[in-house]
């Protein structure tokens, strides 16, 4: 479960607009005009109204949401604000790399039960004008797959995404359950007390909003009013973001319509219910595989909105983004981001905020790692066999090659003495992270403390008298990670509640609070279960409650463990295991020698990658030698990209070819020796070629285009721009460089 706050939707603040203005001074090409002073993106409302941090959700602080949230928020955002999804809110990075991933950040989707006030035409509703079509086509290009159907978009006021987001909350939460929700969060210490997350949702969107897709109507939604009313920082960075926010516009909007395009493929709303109900936290997960296809996409998306702004510049900016430093970047700094107290919004938990940008880093490093070893046949291959945890999207080892799968913890739905259920969370290793992180102003330390995270479900239970009960159960990989987990718990109720321990064992816990709350810890080898209550008598049965309380590993570790003899798992010379369609087999630990072989395709290494690393599948081709360091090729049938390096970054020789994202018809192709110092030849599909000696063509320069010709030796000779339908031709001579004669046009008039 990751807390957030608005699961339909997700903007950038005031920060964003600053980053994006380090952006615009790097790159003074840029112009545009900034969006209402704020970012699309697109979350369920659902979402919004849980994006309450909460224990089970949050990486610092997370919510979950009740067993009843809407199957599409819980898709589309994960779970419930306590199940498994967040939101960024926004931050300020240095560099452009941060930039775009702030973007990434700044953007989500959303999931929402039908809305008839929003379906029906109305004033508060109106189709766009815009032309969305080369987004699409962008999108198409880069994702490998066509749109099965038209993605409607409108603008909508105010009034109407305030009444969206509040509808979808109570269609979430019916009658008592979002106050039940609420206290379960509090408890956890996810939501300061008295958080009224209706109120909360609807504030959020309508200041931060910029755009949205909502997977249950399956049509995406730009407000049609400013944003930043309320936000004075805001108006001020907005002047200084309008010279180029149209770039920024563009590939927000790249983010929200790759939503939009998996949600015909995979649907962002999981409808299954009974997984669901087992644990939120697999509904978190599919949220941070959403967002991080989205944010990677988005980012593949730049040099395309670059390449209209600076013609050519398309194969450099490819290389750059895709090069292994640059991912090194992007990857370290949206891990940072959303640990920087730059993603904290006043009036926000911190858990909250948190959640919100936590997907988006985790979520890209997954989808960037899955695609560079397989291609778009790879990520394919994962949404179609969706994470079960968020541990499988923070670890992703662990989500394919050997899959770490949650012990299935299931709380007493008939509890003994007339106790009820309220409300059920898992918060996941996400979750956890987040609330440890938060509890002790330390998210670094929270990610430690979660290490190791199995499994973990927690429940809000009332008994005839109103008290109330806390129980959360959890499974560790480890004893030790259960110790550190308890011991860290207590810590915890110290710490924010002043608790303090009457009885302590090795494996038993008991504390009380000045308020009148009291709890007990036990811990069985690798389980730990925790109860607290608001009334001493609360724990009064505590023996009937554990037993009733089971823990049921996942069937899949008996058949991969009965599959996988530890003599060839773990034999030195030549190892082999396999997980379901996974299989691995090496020599020397893989010193030596490893094969990967899936459903997808295969791989090969050799000397850890030193004489030779190839990864192929149905339409994606990798392979490099030296660590890319002596040469590289890769082929993307897909996306349409083809390009082959010798020597680090193609300094010896450098070849590119791909399709225009916005544009598949038109294609553009680059070979360079000497990284372009000595020969480089650029062509364009409308029959643009360029050829260079030297530098810029310092020694020989020839251009051709539909509309230009040119040959230059020395900087020496003409260049004749071609005849159009009003002016003649003109020719232009120079001399080493400096214009000496170009001819008058001819002016040309039709007849009368």
């Amino acid at each position: 479960m990751i807390l957030q706050m608005n699961k339909k939707v997700s903007s950038a603040k005031a920060p964003v607009a600053e980053s994006l203005r380090q952006v615009g001074a790097a790159i003074p090409s840029w112009q545009g005009e900034f969006k209402n002073g704020a970012l699309v993106g697109t979350q369920s409302t659902a979402a919004l109204a849980r994006r309450t941090p909460r224990p089970s959700e949050l990486h610092a602080r997370c919510v979950k949401a009740p067993a009843s949230w809407s199957a599409a928020s819980q898709r589309r955002y994960g779970t419930p604000p306590g199940r498994g999804r967040c939101v960024i809110l926004g931050f300020v990075l240095p560099s452009w790399p941060a930039w775009l991933l702030i973007l990434a950040v700044a953007t989500a989707s959303f999931s929402a039960q039908a809305i008839t006030a929003t379906n029906a035409p109305s004033a508060d509703k109106v189709p766009s004008t815009r032309d969305l079509d080369p987004f699409r086509a962008t999108v198409q290009t880069l994702r490998g797959k066509k749109f099965l159907r038209p993605v409607p978009a409108f603008t909508i006021s105010e009034r109407e995404l305030r009444s969206v987001i509040e509808s979808e909350v109570e269609k979430d939460y019916p009658g008592g359950e979002l106050a039940d929700y609420e206290a379960l969060m509090i408890w956890l210490d996810v939501l300061p007390p008295g958080t009224d997350l209706k109120a909360a949702s609807a504030a959020f969107a309508v200041d931060q909003v910029a755009g949205l897709y909502d997977s249950d109507t399956k049509e995406m939604y730009i407000p049609s009013f400013s944003t930043v009313k309320t936000n004075v920082p805001k108006a001020a960075a907005k002047k200084e973001a309008e010279k180029f926010s149209s770039f920024s516009d563009g590939i927000v909007l790249d983010h929200e319509f790759t939503h939009a395009l998996e949600d015909q493929y995979w649907p962002l709303d999981d409808t299954n219910q009974a997984a669901l109900h087992e644990s939120t936290d697999r509904s978190t997960a599919r949220s941070f595989l959403a967002e991080g296809a989205a944010t990677r996409i988005m980012i593949e998306a730049v040099p395309a909105q670059l390449e209209e702004e600076v013609p050519g510049l398309y194969p450099t900016a490819w290389n750059v983004i895709h090069s292994g430093l640059m991912e090194l970047v992007f990857n370290l700094t949206l891990k940072h981001v959303w640990k920087s107290p730059d993603v904290q919004v006043p009036g926000v938990p911190q858990a909250l905020a948190c959640s919100e940008a936590m997907p988006y880093a985790y979520g890209y490093t997954f989808c960037t790692a899955l695609m560079r070893n397989w291609g778009l046949d790879g990520l394919d291959y994962i949404c179609d066999h969706q994470p079960a945890s968020t541990e499988q999207i923070i670890h992703p080892q662990k989500a394919w090659e050997w899959r770490d799968l949650p012990v299935q913890i299931t709380l007493p739905a008939t509890p003994p003495n007339g106790w009820k259920e309220l409300t059920g969370e898992s918060l996941g290793e996400a979750g956890v992270s987040v609330l440890f992180g938060c509890a002790f102003k330390n998210l670094n330390r929270g990610e430690r403390l979660a290490y190791g995270w199995d499994g973990d479900r927690a429940g809000l239970y009332q008994a005839p008298n109103g008290g109330r009960l806390l129980v959360w159960a959890s499974s560790w990989d480890s004893e030790a990670a259960a110790s550190r987990f308890a011991s860290t718990w207590v810590k915890e109720r110290q710490k924010l509640h002043q608790a303090n321990v009457t009885r302590k064992e090795r494996n038993h816990i008991e504390w009380a609070q000045p308020d009148g709350h009291a709890g007990v810890l036990a811990q069985n080898d690798k389980q730990v279960v925790i109860f607290e209550s608001d009334k001493p008598e609360g724990l009064a049965d505590l023996a009937a409650w554990t037993q009733a309380i089971t823990f049921t590993q996942p069937p899949e570790d008996a058949a991969r463990a009965a599959a996988n003899h530890a003599l060839w798992r773990f034999n030195p010379l030549f190892s082999w295991q396999k997980d379901a369609d996974y299989t691995v087999s090496q020599t020397l630990w893989g010193i030596l020698s490893r094969h990967d072989r899936n459903s997808v395709g295969a791989a090969d290494r050799v000397a850890l990658g030193l004489l030779g690393d190839w990864h192929r599948t149905a339409s994606f081709t990798k392979w490099q030698l030296g660590w890319s360091l002596v040469a590289k090729h890769q082929s993307d049938t897909r996306r349409g990209v083809y390009k082959t390096a010798l020597l680090p970054w193609g300094v010896l020789f450098g070849q590119f070819s791909a399709k225009l994202p916005q544009d598949p018809a038109r294609s553009l192709s680059r070979v360079s020796l000497l990284w372009g110092l000595a020969a480089s030849c650029s062509k364009d599909s409308i029959d643009r070629t360029t050829f260079n000696l030297l530098p810029a063509g310092i020694l020989f320069r020839t251009q051709t285009s539909p509309s230009r010709t040119a040959v230059h030796v020395l900087g020496t000779g003409a260049s004749r721009s071609h005849p159009t339908s009003a002016r003649g031709a003109t020719t232009r001579y120079r001399l080493f460089g400096i214009p000496v004669w170009t001819s008058r046009p001819t002016e040309l008039r039709s007849p009368k």
